[in-house]
């Protein structure tokens, strides 16, 4: 891409991308490809866990659109480089009583404790791959659990090229601790990251 790109025309590159394979879903979703953890993690400047703070709507002056800037404060970084405060962008929001939000995409809330995949485009952060990039934590008695929530319109692909995503009905449950551990071995085997 050109350095003369704004941040917000490398998003939506990147968005077109990862949308790239539309396939007429239910009017409340976006098609996208299920990524894992690893899959993700190679697209992505930074794996953080963070704690969501306060959040900010405006007009982007190019697209005439409501941007939200979620400001998050960095607890630990997992993979990449990330600062220990940073802001967010996400297209959507609500301004004079008008709401824009798009399918697929995360919802932050803030207080909220998560681990996030993030990617540095020009300065600024973005989700990796927007509602695929949260996962909530639980603090259980032994480990912390992460849970990622998916909508639909997600796809794999197979032998047979793209379906639907399936999830399997019992996961095997991801912690904390078994995220970093995978991150670790992935990305040591490759070697350096960008």
């Amino acid at each position: 891409m050109e350095a003369s790109m704004s941040p917000i025309s490398c998003l939506l590159g990147s968005l077109m991308v990862l949308l790239s394979l539309w396939v007429a879903p239910p009017a409340s979703a976006t098609s996208a490809i299920y990524l894992t953890e690893v899959e993700q993690a190679a697209e992505s400047t930074a794996v953080v866990v963070a704690t969501i703070g306060s959040a900010r709507v405006e007009v982007d002056p190019k697209w005439q659109r409501p941007i939200t800037l979620t400001t998050i404060h960095v607890a630990e970084v997992l993979l990449g480089s990330a600062p220990e405060k940073l802001t967010i962008e996400q297209f959507g929001g609500t301004i004079a009583g008008k709401t824009l939000f798009i399918p697929g995409d995360a919802r932050l809330k803030r207080g909220e404790r998560c681990v996030l995949f993030l990617r540095q485009v020009d300065g600024n952060w973005f989700l990796t791959a927007m509602q695929q990039s949260k996962y909530e934590i639980h603090e259980a008695a032994r480990q912390v659990l992460l849970r990622r929530t998916l909508s639909d319109g997600l796809f794999v692909r197979t032998d047979k090229g793209l379906e639907p995503l399936e999830e399997p009905p019992h996961k095997p449950v991801l912690t904390l601790r078994r995220l970093r551990e995978e991150l670790r071995r992935s990305f040591s085997e490759k070697g350096a990251r960008r």
